[in-house]
């Protein structure tokens, strides 16, 4: 990076910094006094062919442990299909559900509350031995699917991820926040980190065109 690239202003809580898939998950240092990392998560919970959940809630990180899961499983060879669920997408497309025996092949939904009880008993019913498996994304646990992990806000993450995003950026605005600034963002957002990214974008957007 050049002088004057990091003399630009540039809003390090923009969503193109910090939207699923453009960090990657990290795992807090507290977390139940345990050294977390995707390879051990993988090793120690993956149960391959087999339905698992990622339980939590907004802005908690789902989405983000799911695509920093699927980079990992790329590496791996695994062909990888995902489905991200709107407010208004209750049926998955009709060629989503796996047709034929293929081990390499790993199913993934970003939304799973979203579907239908017909398209979720669908899912259930399904043979995913066949595959590789189905990995979803919810924010209550669903009755007999194992849980792979629990994403629980934490105020020392939300601290992390802030830093990570200022790291490189900080020099370009003149707005910097101490832990009791942050702590109130935080509480405010209730502990969800994506309305709390929002907060600090119009402040750091605020200071800048004073």
């Amino acid at each position: 990076m050049n002088q004057s690239e990091i003399n630009t202003f540039v809003n390090p809580f923009s969503t193109k910094f910090w939207t699923p898939g453009t960090i990657p998950f990290q795992f807090c240092e507290k977390e139940n006094e345990k050294e977390w990392d995707i390879n051990v998560l993988i090793e120690q919970k993956i149960k391959y062919g087999s339905i698992m959940q990622i339980v939590g809630s907004h802005g908690s990180g789902k989405s983000t442990l799911l695509r920093t899961l699927l980079q990992h499983f790329k590496q791996q060879h695994f062909v990888i299909r995902l489905e991200v669920l709107n407010d208004c997408q209750h049926k998955l497309p009709p060629d989503f559900l796996p047709i034929e025996h293929n081990r390499r092949m790993f199913y993934m939904i970003d939304g799973y509350k979203q579907l239908s009880l017909l398209e979720r008993i669908g899912l259930r019913f399904q043979n995913w031995s066949l595959t590789g498996g189905l990995l979803l994304t919810t924010h209550k646990p669903i009755l007999g699917i194992p849980i792979l992990y629990r994403t629980i806000p934490q105020f020392e993450l939300f601290v992390q991820l802030v830093q990570e995003l200022t790291k490189t950026y900080s020099a370009t605005y003149s707005h910097s926040f101490g832990t009791t600034e942050l702590y109130e963002i935080y509480h405010r957002a209730g502990g969800n980190f994506r309305t709390a990214f929002f907060e600090l974008y119009d402040k750091v957007q605020i200071t800048q065109d004073q």
